[in-house]
């Protein structure tokens, strides 16, 4: 991000949009956090994401919430299934296509439910990271694309990681993140 006029103008438009969709979840979750720190007080020495938006119970003095997880899931399965259906909408059909069962025991060791990052303008390193962090932090990770390109690029990060482990490299698996256009994720909000 850009530390001029034009990267504050930008941040500022990005903090009202997570602020929006937050109110739109508050009235679904009862935790929801925006520019969520899951690592606050473990250390300086160790790398510690910023999660733009993240849905609770949080897993931070306690270690683990796996069954409260999966009784928010199923809670809001309507909602989950709709992220579902717009996630495997953007990709191919080679792919293997998302489903409620097989995302929402994935990540059983989660930091919180949702784990959810917007983009609209980073790189493909950046993009990367996001991918990452929302896999390894929520239950479900939920990638925000706010333009083509980077929809694109989310969805061809995920076919590289999975083709990774496919031929046996060194991988992370990302079963568990759902891409989605910022339009896609607006009406999943709205329908909720």
């Amino acid at each position: 991000m850009s530390t001029g006029p034009l990267g504050a103008a930008e941040r500022l438009l990005e903090l009202e949009y997570q602020k929006s969709a937050k109110l739109i979840l508050d009235r679904i979750y009862r935790e929801v956090e925006i520019q969520w720190h899951p690592f606050l007080g473990v250390g300086r020495d160790m790398y510690a994401p910023r999660i733009d938006i993240a849905v609770g119970p949080f897993a931070i003095e306690q270690r683990r919430f796996e069954e409260r997880y999966s009784e928010l899931l199923l809670d809001t399965r309507p909602f989950i299934e709709s992220l579902i259906e717009r996630h495997n909408q953007n990709i191919d059909a080679a792919e293997q296509r998302a489903s409620f069962e097989t995302i929402a025991f994935f990540n059983l060791n989660a930091r919180c439910l949702l784990c959810i990052e917007i983009e609209d303008s980073g790189s493909r390193k950046h993009c990367l990271g996001n991918l990452v962090n929302a896999s390894a932090l929520g239950r479900i990770g939920l990638l925000v694309a706010r333009s083509d390109e980077i929809l694109r690029t989310f969805v061809r990060q995920r076919v590289y990681l999975r083709f990774l482990a496919d031929v046996e490299k060194n991988s992370f698996r990302t079963d568990n993140a759902l891409v989605l256009s910022a339009q896609q994720f607006n009406e999943c909000l709205q329908q909720a």
